[in-house]
């Protein structure tokens, strides 16, 4: 293990939050279709983007730290590119932060500008034994939302804090982009849909190119 990434024991991530019962669900879904967010998506992905997945991340003091990943040379699947003045990712993440993260903290760390990269980052500097001073740490209160493409080079420092990382991290995909966890029957993965309003519905449609509903459409009759 890295020294740099080293801890006293692991991640605690909490998956299918969005299946909880209710009441406990709601919160989650309606972030879902959070419009503020929504509106990035359509600039950074398009008008047919659709869900990936969702989490919930937890860190306590002594947290382990996670390798860096990603990056925007053809050997990482998560693609960026910048074609006639508009920009294109095929999978972008937003995280909600429900509490603060301090300098020194730990917690998420990347390396800017890495999306756009023609040559794959070094194993040691992946793992952070060797640092070139690239490294960027980001420090956030509670309720700010971190926004980034999949395709940037990132990862988790140690987390050092004495209080508890809580993070909520929901991705979204291209259209026809598939998530290789994911299934093409929304009844294997959403067993929820008829819940869900008729965006959450779009947005939950799985990957399949030509006719997806019209997210931006959708959105403009809220």
């Amino acid at each position: 293990n890295s020294p740099a990434l080293v801890g006293k024991h692991g991640r605690s991530d909490i998956s299918g939050i969005l299946n909880w019962p209710q009441p406990w669900c709601q919160p989650f879904r309606d972030l879902l279709s959070f419009h503020p967010a929504l509106h990035y998506m359509l600039d950074l992905i398009g008008d047919e983007f659709h869900f990936g997945n969702a989490n919930g991340i937890s860190m306590t003091a002594g947290t382990e730290g996670c390798v860096l990943h990603g990056g925007g040379t053809l050997v990482h699947k998560h693609a960026y590119r910048y074609v006639n003045g508009r920009m294109w990712n095929n999978l972008v993440g937003v995280c909600y932060q429900l509490a603060d993260i301090n300098p020194g903290d730990g917690g998420f760390v990347c390396v800017p500008g890495s999306h756009k990269a023609n040559f794959d980052t070094p194993d040691d500097v992946l793992t952070m034994e060797y640092d070139l001073g690239c490294y960027h740490h980001i420090p956030m209160k509670a309720g700010d939302a971190l926004i980034f493409t999949e395709a940037l080079t990132h990862g988790t420092l140690p987390w050092k804090g004495k209080h508890e990382r809580r993070t909520l991290l929901y991705r979204y995909a291209a259209g026809g982009f598939v998530n290789p966890k994911g299934h093409n029957r929304i009844e294997e993965y959403c067993p929820f849909y008829d819940e869900l309003t008729p965006l959450q519905q779009a947005i939950m449609e799985p990957p399949y190119n030509a006719g997806r509903p019209n997210i931006a459409a959708l959105m403009a009759e809220q």
